[in-house]
């Protein structure tokens, strides 16, 4: 008898329809699949360019080209026949051609869901899914080629299966429509900011490049039209004025790349909550939607570089442990939030992490170590001697320039410094790090995932050192503390627990008759009877 509301349950789930992408999804994917199979391939052809005699032979070229358009056909192919379904609280995904896959990802475990429409799939009227969790850099679920409607009821079906049956979400691929309350939204003036003021790396080593590419051109044409039509720059010492003019040119193509990228990642952005999701939108050529539950968020993070504090804005990124690829924090960041004015900030981070005892400018950070300014001041002249004794020999006279850096690295160390600090609370952990370029992380300690003690060479030999605190796909690194003191906070972090061995070199803690932080058994009791002071009360100095 026991076995009939089994067989009953299980009924429905094993007929439970699979579903199939839209006969345009291969045609929406051929650009895609294109730069998947030719971009390995282009290191490989491009020595072929400086190979005499026409580089391979035509049998090698027939046999390249038969791979990639076997790859490509192989790959679209697996577009066409991808089917999926969900059944109880799993998505069911199967694909492949010569090795069949089926990927089970359990609706529980979804930190965000991820609305994508390239240009060409926006003239398709389709759309892609990207279906995060924390297995990996990469969406563990990736559907090219859904209509907008198949894309809601596959979002709606997950967030059901997650037992929020009452709500449903705001329909995909409508923007300007979607319901809830508009928590932060972008102008084009917001977006001319934003580009204006970025200092992304990769941009600037792209516009290098490009200005390198161009010197030739600039010599060749430029500057004898500059000198036929401007006769002061061809007397004798006005080389120097050209200089000048490349360097600004150079200066104005990279606020121009800046200003088109962010317009085109962020425009019509607006952060709407919907009551159990933040959703994100915006884009130009390509939209997109981002959808993330409130409980899953982890960590937020305010970047505040010095230009952009001046004009009194800041941008907030969001993370989930949906562990994404890149190198900047942005970049790994699920939902980036461009423009919010400093004004507005700490009710904002509020809102996606609640818990702050007061407001971000008003919160009492520890400092950090006055020992890691000297660790810090050391760090500066190693780098600035091994910049400018090369630079001096290399480039004689002017050289000799290079050593303004010293200076410079001294008082950006203190800066760096003097604004570092950190705090933890009941819930939180507030770390801020930077001058020139303040971030300040906001994390949740209950998504804490390991706590690591680290002393370096020289942390070593002034008695301190840094505590790391991972969580799923990224870490937060405190400022330097006392050796002493971070062997407390590996035991303090997540939550107040019972104390572990200390690290290699640290005593134990003393009890709470000598003064020191509470045992377990101790913390609770003191948790309930005091008010929300935070966990930064409780402990030693």
């Amino acid at each position: 008898m026991s076995s009939e509301p089994g067989a009953t349950a299980l009924a429905p789930e094993a007929e439970a329809p699979w579903k199939t992408l839209s006969p345009r999804a291969p045609l929406a994917a051929l650009f895609p699949v294109l730069g998947l199979v030719l971009r390995p391939m282009l290191g490989a052809l491009l020595p072929t360019f400086f190979m005499r005699d026409g580089g391979f032979p035509a049998f090698i070229w027939a046999i390249i080209l038969l791979f990639a358009g076997s790859s490509v056909a192989a790959l679209l192919y697996e577009v066409a026949t991808t089917r999926y379904r969900v059944v109880g609280a799993q998505l069911e995904i199967r694909s492949g051609v010569f090795t069949k896959t089926s990927r089970f990802i359990e609706a529980a475990r979804v930190q965000n869901t991820e609305v994508v429409q390239p240009f060409v799939s926006k003239l398709l009227g389709l759309v892609e899914l990207k279906v995060e969790t924390a297995s990996g850099q990469k969406a563990e679920g990736h559907l090219r080629g859904l209509t907008p409607g198949d894309a809601q009821a596959l979002i709606d079906a997950l967030h059901m299966a997650r037992g929020n049956k009452a709500q449903a979400l705001a329909p995909v691929g409508t923007p300007g429509e979607a319901d809830g309350e508009v928590l932060a939204n972008t102008r084009l003036v917001d977006l001319l900011r934003y580009g204006a003021t970025a200092t992304g790396l990769g941009v600037l080593a792209v516009v290098m490049g490009a200005l390198n590419e161009l010197m030739e051109l600039f010599h060749d044409w430029a500057l004898p039209w500059m000198q036929a039509h401007w006769k002061g720059l061809a007397r004798p010492g006005m080389g120097w004025v050209s200089a000048v003019l490349v360097v600004l040119a150079g200066l104005l193509v990279l606020w121009l790349v800046n200003v088109v990228l962010a317009v085109l990642r962020f425009h019509g952005f607006r952060l709407v909550d919907t009551g159990t999701h933040f959703r994100a939108l915006g884009g130009l050529f390509t939209s997109r939607q981002i959808t993330v539950r409130h409980e899953r968020i982890q960590q937020v993070v305010l970047d505040e570089p010095l230009l952009r504090r001046w004009f009194g804005f800041g941008s907030v990124e969001v993370e989930t442990a949906g562990v994404r690829a890149g190198r900047e924090a942005a970049e790994r960041a699920e939902l980036v939030v461009p423009v919010v004015p400093t004004s507005r900030m700490e009710a904002l981070v509020d809102r996606l992490i609640p818990g702050l005892p007061a407001a971000l400018g008003t919160l009492s950070l520890r400092p950090a170590h006055p020992k890691s300014l000297l660790r810090a001041r050391i760090r500066a002249v190693g780098v600035s001697v091994l910049v400018a004794t090369p630079a001096t020999f290399l480039l004689w006279p002017w050289g000799v320039l290079a050593w303004a850096l010293l200076p410079l690295q001294l008082v950006g160390a203190w800066f760096d410094w003097r604004f570092q600090g950190w705090l933890i609370t009941d819930t939180l952990v507030v770390v801020r790090q930077g001058f020139w370029r303040r971030r300040t992380t906001v994390l949740q300690r209950a998504r804490i995932q390991a706590v690591n003690a680290v002393q370096g060479p020289l942390e070593r030999g002034y008695g301190i050192g840094h505590v790391r605190v991972a969580v799923a796909g990224s870490d937060v690194v405190l400022p330097s503390v006392s050796w002493d003191e971070a062997g407390r906070l590996i035991d303090a972090l997540p939550a107040p627990r019972r104390t572990r061995q200390p690290p290699p070199g640290v005593r134990n803690p003393p009890g709470p008759s000598e003064g020191g932080a509470p045992s377990a058994a101790d913390a609770e009791p003191a948790a309930a009877s005091e008010p929300s002071l935070g966990l930064y009360s409780r402990l030693p100095e």
